[in-house]
């Protein structure tokens, strides 16, 4: 699989099997900064007429989810989901799945949100390593404070969320180490 700065050169081919985390996204490099489009998601939005500035704005406003547009119907939302937006426990389906034929490994990345509950990430995990996925390699989440978008007019300030419990004040789990590590 390409690396991600010779995706770009070639025209935006995949770096592997992992979902594109948005539909637009901005790339920066030495040379400057510039917007990647998802190309198949801009041929629709050419074909529905709608492929505008205020459009891909609004995408970018929702990091880079597309769920929020009133035109493409709910086949085509699905299609143009983000890596966050996907059942993370489709993908370790998935990875099991190719496990199989695979020799060594598979460069496996998950997205999960940054209030992710403590449970639902060992559970996934679990599954991974229960159906034979023989790694996982990084874990992306997003940042549970979110900072206002720089091109919103109105700048709400980010809030956690009362009822989610903070991390460090937890109690403190019934063992000292990983299981796989006793």
């Amino acid at each position: 699989a390409p690396t991600a700065s010779i995706s770009i050169i070639c025209g935006g081919t995949s770096a592997g099997i992992e979902p594109i985390p948005a539909n637009i996204y901005t790339h920066k490099t030495l040379s400057g900064s510039f917007a990647v489009k998802n190309p198949y998601l801009e041929r629709l939005l050419d074909e529905k007429g709608i492929n505008t500035e205020a459009v891909w704005n609004s995408i970018l406003e929702q990091e880079g989810s597309v769920q929020h547009l009133e035109a493409l119907n709910e086949d085509e939302k699905g299609i143009f989901k983000t890596a966050f937006e996907l059942d993370q426990r489709w993908v370790v389906e998935l990875a099991a799945d190719r496990a199989p034929e695979i020799c060594q490994a598979q460069s496996l990345n998950l997205f999960i949100p940054g209030d992710v509950n403590k449970w639902d990430l060992h559970m996934l995990h679990w599954s991974a390593w229960e159906r034979g996925v023989k790694s996982l390699y990084y874990l992306r989440s997003k940042s549970v404070q979110r900072a206002a978008f720089a091109g919103a007019e109105d700048k709400v300030e980010a809030v956690l969320d009362p009822n989610q419990p903070d991390l460090f004040s937890m109690p403190k789990t019934d063992y000292d180490e990983c299981l796989a590590c006793q």
